[in-house]
């Protein structure tokens, strides 16, 4: 596995998200009540950023059209045969690590 430093814990405020760019892939980092994800950056409808989105109640909703996602599994709330990539997420201190090999979607 291999986990790269993304941002400080403290970066990512509770309800929103932040980009970051990973060996040239775009992911969502998001903050869903102190539990943080790491999703594909692009939603499946149209390529919406939904690091620029809300989360809430385990999902993230892309701010273009509303198409939601569980952040846990990747699968769109509404065809569960759309799903996103999703990363493993670490906390070491306040720093937050992705690793980057996907492990669903």
């Amino acid at each position: 596995m291999s986990f790269v430093k993304v941002a400080s814990k403290d970066e990512i405020e509770n309800g929103r998200g932040k980009v970051a760019n990973i060996k040239g892939r775009e992911v969502a980092l998001l903050n869903d009540n102190g539990k943080l994800f790491a999703i594909e950056n692009a939603c499946k409808h149209v390529g919406g950023p939904l690091g620029e989105g809300s989360c809430g109640n385990g999902k993230v909703t892309c701010p273009w059209h509303s198409w939601t996602y569980d952040l846990k599994t990747g699968e769109n709330t509404f065809d569960e045969n759309i799903k996103l990539e999703i990363y493993e997420v670490k906390i070491k201190d306040e720093d937050v690590l992705v690793n980057i090999e996907a492990k669903g979607g």
